[in-house]
């Protein structure tokens, strides 16, 4: 589920890098269980790399297909190449489906998860406190994450914020 954590964003990211084709061609449709009918929850950056694997192998089928297309013709754009694709009848529909590492760890049962999604922080804020009214200031919040290489550091940014 999209709910601001920037899931759409990321996942049209990586089915642009894999298809090679600029992010405005793509877009997304809400999560619906007619569509994904076991999809997992969005916690601990879990979709991010669920959705984000599951688009990856799905493009990947479709440039497997459309590969001797683009080296018939390289100078195709993208909408020449799809076409000539309709034409040919290759498929360029795909399903991707990926399944954490690791998942078959978790106890649901007793709250347990043992995904393998670590994020390590600390945060350090400088408050101003009138001792007498109770009324305070924060003047400044200096925050430290190390999460890893990130898809997109403007989202990160904003879900650490």
């Amino acid at each position: 589920t999209e709910m601001g954590q920037g899931l759409h964003v990321k996942t049209i990211q990586v089915a642009s890098e894999i298809l090679q084709i600029d992010i405005n061609l793509i877009r997304i449709s809400e999560t619906a269980t007619d569509k994904i009918p076991n999809a997992s929850s969005t916690a601990g950056s879990v979709s991010s790399d669920l959705y984000g694997n599951a688009t990856k192998l799905a493009c990947q089928q479709i440039n497997e297909r459309l590969k001797s297309l683009r080296e018939e013709f390289p100078e195709y754009n993208w909408f020449e190449l799809i076409s000539r694709a309709y034409y040919r009848r290759i498929n360029l529909s795909a399903e991707g489906f990926y399944t954490t590492p690791h998942v078959e760890d978790v106890d649901f049962a007793n709250n347990f998860a043992s995904y393998p999604y670590f994020t390590t922080g600390c945060a350090c804020s400088e408050v101003e406190i009138d001792t007498l009214t109770g009324d305070f200031h924060i003047l400044r919040t200096d925050i430290l994450m190390d999460f890893g290489l990130s898809m997109n550091p403007n989202i990160d940014v904003g879900q650490i914020e």
